[in-house]
């Protein structure tokens, strides 16, 4: 009776306590969950090897984290596309980053900016080695393929063992995936804009089956296998809000919008024409809903 008596006692205790420390977390998160939204630029060079070594930007995706709406924004641009260049003429958005009078990152950046209305609070970089060791380091990325885009990734990268191929969901390692992300043959440029945008929500769905530790060990063992405009802290920071982005919905969206473009020249370069206009009050749309 004594002991029952105790046992009484020290869960009126105990319960108030844990009332007050289960409040107390949750008023932490409330403080640390973050606000506002961020936009960042992440490309990838034509390259293997060293980050530091410039060359045309492969691929190119803005990617918005909406912190209020609890969305994540990927949008693909075709590299081909032909944006205005401040001087009343048009370049080729993949070749702005070779600039060698000024910093071609910060070029790139300001560029996007200006076309399509879309402030841009920092820029990653990656290249080809850098693709393929994020995703081995994931453990693999799984996408649905068609039965075409399953030959030719097989085609192309070879077989994998342990990675076999066919129509449907698989299972891709970082060279496999190099190859879905890069491919064009099958269609152009813009079809390989919306695999891009594919990849890119397989893996944001890899991270969240990710614990908090993992990603944490992820981020400083393979930190790297980018070039970043912001410092090690900072990138601290965004791995941290980005904990609270794992449940948030993808929506993928590609620049050009189908119906908003045409193939031609230039300022004496060829390529996609959009209509920077109509693209750019799309896009504000798009983000907006």
């Amino acid at each position: 009776m004594k002991f029952s008596g105790l046992r009484r006692l020290s869960l009126r205790r105990i319960v108030p306590l844990l009332l007050v420390l289960a409040a107390l977390l949750l008023i932490l998160l409330l403080i640390l969950r973050p606000r506002g939204q961020e936009t960042y630029l992440v490309y990838g060079v034509d390259q293997y090897g060293s980050l530091d070594e410039s060359g045309r930007s492969d691929a190119m995706m803005l990617v918005r984290l909406d912190h209020d709406h609890r969305r994540i924004y990927a949008v693909s641009m075709a590299r081909d596309m032909l944006i205005d260049n401040g001087h009343g003429g048009r370049t080729k958005i993949n070749t702005i980053i070779r600039k060698e009078s000024e910093d071609g990152n910060a070029a790139l950046c300001r560029a996007v900016a200006d076309n399509f209305g879309v402030p841009v609070d920092g820029w990653f970089r990656i290249n080809f080695s850098s693709l393929v060791s994020i995703v081995d380091a994931l453990g693999g990325v799984s996408v649905e393929l068609s039965a075409e885009e399953a030959r030719y990734i097989d085609k192309t990268a070879g077989l994998w063992p342990g990675y076999p191929l066919s129509e449907g969901v698989c299972r891709l390692c970082g060279g496999q995936a190099l190859w879905f992300a890069r491919c064009r043959k099958l269609d152009s440029d813009l079809g390989r804009g919306q695999r891009q945008s594919r990849l890119a929500a397989a893996l944001v769905s890899e991270i969240r089956r990710t614990g908090i530790r993992s990603i944490y060990s992820l981020y400083e063992s393979m930190n790297h296998a980018w070039r970043a405009s912001l410092s090690p802290a900072q990138q601290a920071k965004l791995v941290f809000r980005a904990l609270f982005a794992r449940r948030y919905r993808v929506t993928q969206l590609s620049l050009p919008f189908e119906g908003t473009f045409r193939y031609g020249e230039a300022s004496g370069t060829s390529g996609i024409l959009p209509d920077l206009e109509k693209n750019r009050e799309l896009l504000q749309s798009a983000l907006s809903e």
